[in-house]
């Protein structure tokens, strides 16, 4: 059964006359304005309470503004790896879930068929236009993706399938944990060819036409130890100015590339200084980046998630100060 969708031109006085028979005494511009207020978690409630607040939430428009409102409520969300189900076999079978933290809801995905049992790297995209996420899936032997395959994710989870899809770059190296998806656009880290000073690039995965393309890279934008953040809607890289390329209470400084034109490969190097009260902030913790805020605040938290007490530190790339 197909999900079903609201025209984003629809008229809300038509939903107002679709469930007149709740006399509802509110506007419903007012309706809208007191569901843009409520977080997620009571947002998803919402749609068992009524069918008019149900027709509401799922509106693409709706669903736009909340976004945009919740950019101003920026959230931070851990994700830590659970133990691989094992199904009676040597080795433990992975299993690839898609999971909503704020609604609760999760679902596991079906599983790949591939000629090769290799490991295997998947990647959650979104494209603004279908509005519709999609997961990008590759098996990578002998340090070489090969085997890309494409999951759209439908209302219902039994019409769920894997496509083959055609790659016309050649992918080398590990994709590492690092990855983001901006505007449409899914940017991983890679390497163009096979020698262990191929040139670095950054894969960029459309995932509307589910087409391939690269930016060209300096090895620093692309460095384990670099994070891959969205700034302002441009991708940008993130990494410490520190021989260890991590953020210590001894750093003073780090650096930021933001990709200027993807077609000219053109990136501009911001570096930032960290305040001089830093060394008795941090506490001694050993720090990585992990996001950025619609606030422009430099989002980072300990390497060990289960360090008590745990902190998550904001930098505020305008300001220069540490919260």
């Amino acid at each position: 059964m197909k999900p079903s969708r609201h025209n984003v031109s629809e008229d809300r006085q038509t939903i107002l006359r679709r469930h007149s028979r709740y006399s509802l005494p509110i506007p419903i511009d007012l309706i809208i304005e007191i569901l843009l207020r409520l977080s997620l978690k009571s947002i998803a409630r919402c749609r068992c309470v009524s069918k008019l607040l149900a027709s509401i939430v799922v509106r693409p428009d709706f669903t736009d503004s909340f976004l945009a409102s919740s950019l101003a409520r920026p959230q931070v969300l851990f994700a830590c790896r659970k133990q691989n189900k094992n199904d009676g076999s040597k080795t433990p079978r992975p299993v690839w879930m898609i999971c909503n933290p704020s609604t609760g809801q999760s679902f596991t995905l079906p599983k790949m068929e591939s000629r090769k049992r290799i490991w295997i790297r998947c990647f959650l995209g979104y494209d603004p236009i279908e509005k519709q996420h999609k997961v990008l899936a590759m098996t990578w032997g002998h340090t070489k993706a090969e085997d890309h395959q494409v999951l759209t994710l439908l209302g219902g989870t039994d019409k769920l399938a894997w496509r083959r899809i055609e790659c016309s770059i050649p992918q080398y190296g590990s994709p590492g944990p690092h990855n983001i998806c901006i505007n449409g656009v899914l940017y991983f880290k890679a390497q163009a060819n096979r020698s262990s000073n191929g040139q670095d690039i950054i894969v960029c995965f459309d995932v509307r036409s589910e087409k391939y393309n690269f930016v060209k890279v300096m090895k620093r934008v692309v460095h384990p130890a670099a994070a891959l953040v969205n700034y302002n809607g441009k991708l940008a890289s993130v990494i410490s100015q520190s021989p260890s390329h991590y953020i210590f209470d001894t750093t003073r400084s780090f650096e930021m590339w933001v990709l200027q034109d993807s077609e000219k490969h053109e990136w501009s190097k911001h570096i930032y200084i960290l305040p001089p009260l830093w060394k008795h902030i941090s506490g001694g913790q050993n720090l990585y980046f992990v996001g950025v805020t619609g606030a422009d605040e430099i989002v980072l938290c300990p390497k060990s998630l289960f360090r008590e007490p745990f902190y998550v530190y904001y930098y505020n790339l305008k300001r220069g100060t540490i919260r």
